[in-house]
């Protein structure tokens, strides 16, 4: 259940349970707004609502309400990552509201407006509601997700809310009631209200049926943030409105369509389903991997496919991407990335960047791979990719993160080394600019003189915090040979070669040699490495072996 908010302690009626609530409304003559809605809202630091259809109209007709709980949060900004405000709809919604809720452009001087109280949020709602939906999005304040039927023809029109206080009271109602201004103050609508205190078993139904749904563990209903429903062209896009929320064409869910087609169509509908359902289980499918890359939101070039290919079937062991700068690392570690979560099992991945490519990578991931990944800021503040803040202890509960950015110049600190030695171990470390990860002391025999990031990487690997390490850098050699030597090594590739560099130097002075005598030892060196004995057939193809 979730966990009461702060709420602003002038009110007056602060609470739920100090509140009479009459159990039967209508909408025609009022009553959802002046005895729900508003009173309701007003108190309320937690809304959660099934809706079937949503019109940003409601916004106006309950503005005294609405713009109470702005203000509250305003107040005291929400914390934790549940959005306090949560719609779920179906597949019909206005353009505009769509727009407002994924497009947000410009809305600072409507911030400014609110943060400086030169309006009340009531006037905001009133002058710019669609501003207004649009910046509770950007707070993280608002989310909204589509519900889809897994299967048949129908659509999602289960109607009811849940409304919590500061206390941890709640009130719940369901009816006809959309939520738009027709539904609360136009149409003949019947809701029944109860309250957590007087019905706990309603309350525990309505709560776990809403939290089934929206975390898509609802056995007939598949969810899906808006963005990702506009994005798989799932939205119908409702008839406009008039200024009071009422549809031109009166067309609604459960009505005639008077020569509209259906929304969805059946067929059309299960083949989406059948659709998603082979793009979820397809990594797990021989060669079903390329899915990934398919459905990607980028096009890779074929030198990308084929490092793609080769660095994810390779996994866990690991790899060096050292492709010149605008080659496209990025979007190559992006597409191993989204393989790997796919099907490969890989369920903690840790992304350390130098500090100002954070945000840079955040977006790439998500624009480009549909990955969204929180990024760590300082030690205390986790920032989303739709822009939403969470506050945590420190750098070890940012760490409990499954997928986590964080810059390596926080990594590489003594005082942090400790917590990320002990925090659960990764599936994968990524180490972008991985080339600063350097010996202190530029000397062939200084194997031991690491400096801060290359000591991490080597501890994550001696110690078994890392299953996998991928390292990108255009430039792994910056002037000494021994460079990319003591990369590989990170990657544990190397074999007997890692000895000491001396080995690699000696063996390539040796093949510079040739025919002076001292190749005999190196080429026995190189005999004992498993991988070039495997390649001895194709070097001699005629039977011939390696001197001895």
């Amino acid at each position: 259940m979730h966990n009461p908010l702060p709420m602003n302690p002038d009110s007056s009626n602060s609470s739920l349970r100090s509140q009479t609530w009459r159990r039967f409304l209508q909408a025609h003559d009022g009553g959802l707004i002046e005895e729900l809605y508003n009173p309701a809202l007003s108190v309320a630091t937690q809304y959660d609502r099934c809706c079937a259809y949503f019109s940003s109209s409601v916004l106006s007709v309950a503005a005294r309400g609405f713009g109470a709980i702005v203000e509250r949060f305003l107040a005291h900004p929400p914390v934790g990552s549940t959005a306090p405000l949560r719609l779920l709809v179906n597949e019909e919604m206005s353009r505009d509201d769509v727009q407002a809720l994924t497009e947000a452009g410009d809305l600072s001087v409507l911030e400014d407006a609110l943060l400086n109280r030169l309006h009340s949020p009531v006037e905001a709602i009133e002058k710019n509601r669609l501003g207004l939906l649009g910046w509770l999005v950007k707070q993280g304040w608002l989310e909204v997700r589509v519900g889809v039927l897994k299967s048949g023809g129908g659509i999602l029109h289960s109607k009811f809310g849940v409304i919590r206080d500061a206390e941890g009271d709640a009130i719940m109602f369901r009816g006809s009631a959309n939520e738009s201004a027709s539904g609360l103050n136009h149409n003949v609508e019947h809701v029944e209200v109860t309250t957590s205190w007087e019905d706990p078993e309603g309350y525990r139904h309505f709560s776990r049926i809403f939290e089934r749904m929206w975390n898509n563990e609802h056995t007939a209903i598949e969810t899906f943030a808006l963005p990702e429903a506009v994005r798989l062209r799932l939205i119908s896009f409702a008839p406009e409105e008039m200024p009071d929320g009422t549809p031109v064409s009166k067309v609604r869910e459960g009505s005639k369509p008077s020569g509209r087609e259906k929304p969805t169509d059946p067929i059309e509908r299960r083949r989406v389903a059948m659709l998603w359902q082979y793009l979820i289980e397809a990594p797990y499918l021989p060669g079903g991997e390329t899915a990934c890359d398919a459905t990607a939101l980028v096009e890779m070039w074929p030198h990308q496919r084929r490092v793609v290919e080769e660095t994810s079937s390779a996994w866990p062991d690991g790899r060096l991407l050292c492709d010149e700068v605008g080659m496209g690392k990025t979007i190559e570690a992006i597409l191993v990335l989204r393989r790997l979560l796919a099907g490969r099992g890989v369920r903690r991945i840790l992304i350390l960047l130098p500090a100002g490519l954070l945000r840079q990578w955040q977006a790439e991931l998500r624009e480009k791979g549909g990955l969204i990944v929180p990024r760590l800021q300082g030690t205390s503040t986790i920032y989303w990719p739709d822009g939403r803040e969470q506050t945590v202890d420190g750098v070890a509960d940012a760490l409990r993160q499954p997928l986590l950015i964080a810059s390596r110049e926080m990594a590489r600190l003594p005082s942090n080394l400790g917590i990320l030695l002990s925090a659960e171990p990764w599936d994968l470390v990524l180490l972008d600019e991985s080339h600063a990860a350097r010996r202190s002391d530029q000397k062939e025999g200084a194997f031991n003189q690491a400096n801060l990031i290359l000591g991490l990487l080597r501890q994550l690997q001696l110690r078994q915090q890392a299953r996998s390490i991928m390292l990108l850098s255009a430039t792994p050699m910056q002037t000494q040979a021994w460079e990319p030597w003591d990369l590989l090594g990170v990657l544990g590739e190397g074999g007997p070669w890692l000895a000491e560099f001396k080995a690699v130097r000696n063996y390539y002075d040796a093949i510079e040699s040739l025919g002076t005598g001292m190749w005999q030892p190196n080429v026995a060196l190189a005999a004992a490495d498993l991988l070039l004995a495997d390649g001895r057939a194709e070097a001699f193809p005629n039977g011939q072996s390696l001197p001895r």
